[in-house]
């Protein structure tokens, strides 16, 4: 039975978009550009987004996904051009390809020879990622990209705190940096709940309004509720682990409410992962069964859906209805509120 109910039939016909959930017209025709194997468009459009974090975080990493394969052609390309941007599309496409190799799920799914060939790729990323850093010194992105490469490697602590000073000294908002830092503070890296939360608050209180960064509030409560979850699994009480969704995020609702009202009090600002982060809220809010916020945050993905933290509750196959289910309930069936905002 899906979250929302059993019946199926009589979902809204609307188009959903997956796994896209920005709005960059340069990165989508560099990305096509790609698809053909040119890699000029892509390098520009990196180019073009040296001065602006966030939106050359973004790029690198679309970009990255669409040249998994051709890591070590990019790699020779950078020699023989010493342009940080080429040096810094190569070490993020080799994290790409580390991180299909390796695939998302618990490290106790995955293989021996597979996590050889993980950290081996993962290793060949240092290299052109410090190239990238020392050619640009003032810029951000080869820092994160550097930390996603140290999360998989298993760096100890005093390394990935030292990679989050250098991103720190350029950046005090680069969402996806703020991302990984949590996540290498999460509980299943060998963090602890109190640890991620608090970075998360501090993450939020330092924010401008307007910031869509507030997002990390719900993201860190939904790794919380994945790590509570699993552990009631594994004790077999499994009809508590199926519950609890609904009665976490009911409990937290005071917390969430007010990252939320800091992203949208003001008019929020343009940022990439604006959709990405009214996903978050939306999947709180839709969990909480909280009618008129996660109405707002519905609306305001416009049908662009990011899988996490979706994924966490809803299995992938059956992500598109159920978002469809939720929009129904709370968007299409439920009267229109008030502002709220």
């Amino acid at each position: 039975m899906g979250l929302f109910g059993r019946k199926r039939s009589g979902l809204p016909q609307r188009e959903v978009i997956q796994g896209h959930t920005y709005e960059d017209a340069v990165l989508d025709a560099a990305v096509r550009s790609a698809q053909d194997g040119e890699v000029g468009p892509a390098l520009s459009a990196l180019a073009e987004s040296r001065g602006r974090p966030e939106v050359r975080a973004l790029r690198v990493r679309v970009l990255a996904e669409a040249f998994v394969g051709r890591a070590e052609s990019l790699q020779a390309k950078a020699f023989s051009s010493d342009d940080p941007d080429a040096w810094l599309l190569a070490g993020s496409t080799f994290v790409e390809e580390a991180w299909a190799i390796r695939g998302h799920g618990w490290a106790s799914s995955v293989g021996q020879d597979r996590f050889r060939m993980f950290f081996a790729t993962l290793r060949k990323a240092i290299g052109p990622l410090n190239q990238a850093a020392d050619g640009l010194a003032k810029d951000a992105v080869p820092w994160a990209e550097m930390q996603r490469a140290a999360l998989g490697l298993q760096a100890d602590r005093d390394e990935m705190d030292a990679i989050w000073r250098e991103i720190a000294a350029r950046s005090q908002t680069l969402y996806p940096a703020y991302y990984t830092r949590l996540q290498i503070l999460a509980k299943k890296w060998g963090g602890s709940h109190e640890e991620m939360l608090a970075f998360a608050r501090l993450s939020t209180d330092a924010a401008a309004q307007g910031d869509p960064l507030a997002a990390m509030i719900p993201i860190a409560h939904f790794e919380v509720l994945l790590a509570d979850q699993n552990e009631l699994v594994n004790t077999k009480h499994t009809i508590k682990a199926a519950m609890l969704p609904t009665t976490y995020f009911a409990k937290v609702r005071a917390e969430i409410d007010a990252a939320s009202e800091k992203w949208m009090v003001a008019i929020p600002r343009s940022h990439p992962r604006a959709l990405e982060a009214h996903n978050a809220f939306a999947a709180a809010y839709v969990l909480a069964v909280e009618p008129v916020r996660a109405r707002a945050h519905l609306v305001a993905m416009r049908d662009h859906l990011h899988d996490l933290p979706w994924n966490y509750f809803i299995d992938h196959d059956k992500l598109r209805d159920e978002y469809l289910k939720a929009y129904t309930k709370f968007v299409v069936k439920s009267p229109k509120p008030a502002a709220l905002y």
